[in-house]
């Protein structure tokens, strides 16, 4: 369901992302002539990613004639989680864009991490978020704050796995909820179990429904369906 105020349609929100990027972080930065902290924060934030095996997508990773929110909102939800880089040298357009990604990526659930200039003053609606504070005079407690963050955002893997299999093994399952699990797990690690879960949480939405039209059982059938195939898409392009 959009939001009242969203300029976004309910299609939009409804239709599942053309691709997605398991292990990838959704980056929220200014971009085009950032200032020189901001660089530094991102090259930083960029390399921790990498050695933890995580890629990046930012604003300029896809392009086309689609609205540019659309784009936004779908490569959050085609990511495991966001990670927003601000100073207090950003530009107060990109700073406002900024904000506007992280509504939306909590409003998709997503996992956020919050990296800031020490001088930077995050917007009173974060003002109780934790996050991680960089000055350029110790890069070696940043990256270790950043390892930490990543710590935690990778410990929701195993929590997902638990919820997933509490959901698969009840009697009266929860086949919208046991999706979440599977995808958030799934985008968050790229294992496969997740989508051998999707494929079980698929046969049982598929035996109800042939017994009963129903429309919302017949959508998110579909829409774990979608899910399944993309993910089998997304294996067969990193093995090749």
């Amino acid at each position: 369901m959009p939001l009242v105020f969203s300029p976004l349609t309910e299609a939009i929100l409804d239709t599942p992302p053309k691709r997605l990027f398991p292990k990838h972080a959704f980056v929220m930065r200014q971009l085009g002539r950032p200032p020189a902290i901001d660089l530094d924060m991102a090259r930083t934030v960029e390399d921790v990613l990498s050695e933890r095996e995580f890629q990046t997508k930012d604003a300029d990773a896809s392009t086309g004639g689609k609205d540019f929110l659309e784009r936004i909102l779908e490569l959050i939800r085609a990511t495991g989680f966001t990670v927003a880089i601000f100073s207090d040298k950003t530009r107060p357009t990109a700073l406002a864009n900024i904000m506007l990604e992280l509504g939306f990526a909590a409003m998709c659930g997503k996992p956020l991490l919050i990296v800031k200039s020490a001088k930077a003053k995050p917007p009173s609606d974060f003002s109780r978020t934790d996050w991680i504070s960089y000055d350029g005079t110790d890069e070696k407690s940043f990256r270790s704050k950043l390892n930490q963050g990543l710590d935690a955002i990778e410990s929701l893997v195993e929590y997902e796995e638990t919820l997933l299999s509490v959901a698969l093994a009840a009697q009266s399952m929860d086949c919208a909820v046991a999706f979440e699990r599977a995808n958030k797990g799934f985008l968050l690690s790229g294992q496969a179990k997740f989508v051998t879960a999707a494929k079980s949480i698929h046969k049982r939405l598929k035996e109800f429904g042939g017994s009963s039209r129903i429309a919302d059982v017949e959508r998110l059938a579909h829409e774990v369906e979608a899910f399944i195939l993309l993910a089998q898409k997304t294996k067969r392009r990193r093995s090749s």
